[in-house]
């Protein structure tokens, strides 16, 4: 008979269950808060009551087994855009359909003045902000598989670690507060940040009717709106995009079922009902070509014109009415858009929702080429390594907060 070794240390699964069968013991203390509440005239609900649950928008209702009819089915059919689609022509495209001129390969003057050099101790937060975000986050799953095209059938192994999405989340989020701390009081107070919305509108545009519908990550509200860049009847000498044999519904999904409503999450009555940017998750695994092709640059900063449209379009029907075809004030939104390491920043201007044809009054967009924040942030022989560092997106990012 062998004797095992003597290991004196105690096992700390049976510690856990013996500490979970002495709280489960533990009595409820019933604390005075409610009757505390009630004597100064608040009311006390249950959470359930005023918590609505979340809208189940981009899943499609099944059919009725009555009469096999679906309850929103429709005669006429409706080209859908939502959040994973991908335009085939890109930008070229996406200014057809939202009549749509691009100014300028840059953010326009008015907010890249407001971009200033950053202190050597808030460079050091942003890099901290960075290794946070993008290295030690503990989240660990599967991440995509890795391929190599010049060979194709090798299978490399499986990597965990941390998510495109979930970097991007951490980095916005931070970026935001980091924002409103550098800020002060007087400009946070101003700002509102509401998270997993929806934004939802149908309109004609010659005679096919489209559906926008977005699940926006981050929209940051604000209480006076953004004022206006250029003058309505500017760049008249611009001419719209040809891509010609193609047309420009080309890729977008055809279907009977749908509703025809306009969804804007913030209620009018509130005092920061001004949309003032939007913060778009690019997701890799995602967002992809029905063809399978790779997706473009252009395809990548579609997503954001088409979303700032959308954001635009149903702030201004809360505003001058559903029916509204020429505006009394643009509408500007800016967007950043976002996969946790490139970054895209790009400023809309709504001037009219008449979108039929290519003459008269326009839509404006403005649009840099996305820059990188970084070029690697990983662990290097057991040590968090990042290269390439780039300082240059959060002076953008803070002129977009600053922006009014």
């Amino acid at each position: 008979m062998k004797f095992t070794q003597l290991m004196c240390k105690q096992h700390i699964g049976r510690a856990i269950r013996t500490l979970w069968q002495v709280q489960q013991e533990r009595p409820i203390i019933a604390t005075k808060a409610e009757q505390t509440l009630t004597s100064l005239g608040f009311t006390v609900q249950d959470a359930l009551v005023v918590i609505k649950p979340p809208k189940k928008f981009f899943k499609n209702e099944t059919f009725t087994k009555a009469n096999n009819v679906h309850p929103n089915w429709k005669k006429e059919s409706c080209l859908m855009y939502t959040n994973n689609n991908l335009l085939q022509e890109g930008v070229l495209q996406a200014c057809l359909l939202t009549k749509t001129i691009k100014v300028d390969d840059e953010i326009p003057e008015k907010v890249k003045i407001l971009m200033t050099d950053i202190p050597e101790h808030v460079d050091n937060l942003l890099k901290r902000i960075t290794y946070t975000s993008s290295i030690y986050d503990a989240q660990q799953v599967k991440l995509p598989k890795l391929k190599d095209p010049n060979k194709p059938s090798w299978v490399f192994p499986r990597v965990y670690g941390i998510t495109s999405t979930r970097k991007m989340y951490n980095l916005t989020r931070k970026f935001l507060q980091l924002c409103e701390s550098l800020c002060g009081l007087s400009v946070a107070q101003n700002r509102s940040v509401i998270r997993n919305e929806v934004l939802s509108i149908c309109i004609e545009k010659e005679l096919d009717l489209l559906q926008f519908s977005f699940q926006m990550d981050f929209i940051m509200t604000s209480l006076i709106p953004l004022t206006s860049i250029a003058d309505v009847n500017a760049n008249n000498e611009v001419d719209m995009p040809d891509i010609f044999p193609l047309h420009h519904t080309i890729g977008l999904t055809k279907s009977n079922i749908y509703k025809i409503e306009d969804i804007y999450p913030i209620d009018m009555r509130s005092k920061l009902t001004n949309v003032h940017t939007i913060f778009i998750n690019y997701d890799q695994e995602e967002v992809k070509n029905l063809t399978e092709l790779p997706v473009t640059e252009s395809q990548i900063h579609a997503r954001s014109l088409i979303e700032s449209f959308t954001a635009a379009t149903v702030y201004a029907r809360q505003m001058f009415g559903k029916n509204v075809k020429k505006l009394t004030k643009p509408i500007v939104v800016q967007c950043i858009q976002s996969d946790g390491q490139n970054f895209h920043f790009s400023v809309y201007q709504l001037n009219t929702l008449d979108i039929d044809g290519r003459e008269g009054i326009r839509n404006f967009w403005w649009s840099a080429p996305s820059i990188k924040l970084y070029e690697k942030a990983q662990y290097k022989n057991g040590k968090p390594y990042l290269e390439g560092y780039n300082n240059e997106v959060f002076k953008r990012f803070f002129a977009f907060y600053k922006n009014k």
